[in-house]
């Protein structure tokens, strides 16, 4: 079971927020830093909790963590997305003045924090960084939280959409196009939105958004590389997909779901772990208790479905069941419990095959 945990270069976890999914991407770091891998966990995280849990900076440096029963080594980050996109233009830009011009533009600043798909570009762009570095044996990903995982897989391509040559070129010379040339681009809706974000940002607005798509032209082609070598990685044979959702049965169906539509691009959805499954009590032995009793009925029936699940799917992707703790992992020594737990999660799921 899960024998692609001890083989991939790089997991890539998804899943909606609130289910413990950056826990989990943190405890199977430790367990493979555990077993001697070089591994790095990576995440953009709203709620902050791997950069409480392991004592992190917001920098998006990787920080090694400092643990002595490890016999490989972990590294953890924490990822800014103005660093990340900041990073990528120093690199894109052909010279330092250009880059510059570009980084202290107000548009740039706006769009790289608040355009759809920041957050999973940032996540890809350091995944492709760290994956080509060589210094790790394995890359944890824990991506943004997502309603739908393709909407993660397909946010680069729709990033890099907005930077094209064809809408940079509008912008590049607007006198070119003549008098007309903002009426001929934009339907009247779009213009009105214009003339709104002018007066919220001032007279230079266009001004500036002209200077800014003059500016990316040097990064702009790129973008639109990266995401294409992105998705090399995220296709690669020793890249798997891990879902970590609740026990919910429509999450069920939607991994099903989510496992037949990858395998035609070419990812692989390898894993299920349903996360906070059952309480640790309801592992203990049954008790007399009638009231434990009708809850004990309650988790046993939840496993039964579960099990159903299990055999349907067995073709397309590996499940195992997490206990819900009977406190939130804080620290170092809550990721180290967790992943000990999910050795014997795994042990067990062995034994019963």
């Amino acid at each position: 079971m899960f024998e692609f945990l001890n083989q991939a270069r790089v997991v890539v976890c998804v899943g909606t927020g609130g289910v413990g999914k950056t826990t989990v991407a943190a405890a199977l770091a430790y367990r493979a830093a555990r077993r001697g891998r070089r591994v790095l966990v990576l995440t953009v995280d709203p709620s902050q909790r791997l950069k409480t849990t392991l004592g992190l900076a917001t920098t998006g440096d990787w920080i090694t963590v400092d643990a002595s029963e490890l016999k490989g080594r972990l590294c953890a980050s924490v990822m800014d997305v103005q660093k990340t996109f900041d990073s990528f233009v120093l690199k894109a830009a052909e010279t330092q003045p250009e880059a510059r011009k570009i980084l202290d533009n107000r548009l740039y600043k706006q769009l790289t924090t608040t355009l759809g798909g920041s957050q999973e570009f940032s996540s890809i762009e350091n995944l492709y960084a760290a994956v080509g570095s060589g210094e790790f044996d394995l890359v944890i990903l824990d991506t943004p939280p997502a309603q739908h995982v393709m909407d993660f897989l397909n946010a680069p391509q729709k990033l890099a959409s907005v930077f094209t040559e064809g809408i940079a070129r509008w912008f590049r010379d607007p006198k070119a196009h003549g008098e007309n040339f903002w009426v001929s681009v934009f339907q009247s809706g779009t213009r009105q939105v214009l003339r709104v974000l002018e007066r919220l940002t001032g007279s230079e607005f266009m001004r500036e958004l002209s200077q800014f798509f003059q500016q990316i032209h040097t990064w702009q082609a790129q973008l639109e590389n990266r995401a294409v070598e992105s998705h090399r990685i995220l296709v690669h044979p020793e890249t798997h997909f891990l879902m970590v959702a609740g026990f919910d049965e429509a999450k069920f169906i939607e991994a099903e779901k989510f496992s037949r539509e990858i395998k035609k691009n070419g990812y692989q959805l390898s894993g299920l772990i349903i996360n906070r499954a059952k309480p640790l009590w309801a592992q203990m032995p049954s008790s007399q208790d009638p009231y434990c009793a009708r809850f004990l009925d309650y988790y046993r029936r939840r496993s039964e479905r579960t099990h159903e699940f299990e055999v349907r799917t067995k073709q397309l992707f590996e499940i195992i069941e997490l206990p819900e703790l009977d406190d939130d992992v804080h620290d170092l020594t809550g990721v180290r419990s967790l992943s000990e737990i999910i050795d014997r999660a795994l042990e067990s799921s062995r034994g019963s095959s």
